[in-house]
């Protein structure tokens, strides 16, 4: 059996061991094993979900936040389009209004 030093442990965590371990009629050392025996035994029990399964989960998760026509990234894209397209109309606009204004000024 392999042995394991813990260094740095915290006075007020060595002495909830020790409660622990006398609860449950246990020395400190037995209690230790015997909680890490079971934090790694939890752990190799639950099977780590694969791939799909995180992805699925994290489509679930996300799904009231997308849109039913289209991706997100196509929305904002064409948003932005949107909004240049009115810009550049504004601007066209703009520059015919003062034409507008040059052609309508008597020459000096």
């Amino acid at each position: 059996m392999a042995t394991l030093t813990i260094r740095n442990l915290p006075d007020d965590v060595r002495d909830k061991l020790r409660v622990r371990a006398a609860r449950n009629g246990r020395s400190t050392e037995a209690e230790v094993r015997s909680l890490i025996a079971e934090a790694v035994g939890a752990e190799v029990s639950a099977p780590r979900p694969s791939v799909e399964e995180r992805v699925k989960r994290l489509q679930e998760a996300f799904a009231p936040y997308r849109s039913p026509t289209g991706s997100l990234v196509d929305e904002f894209v064409a948003e932005r389009r949107i909004e240049g397209w009115k810009e550049s109309l504004e601007t066209l606009q703009e520059m015919n209004q003062g034409k507008e204004r040059e052609i309508g000024r008597p020459n000096p």
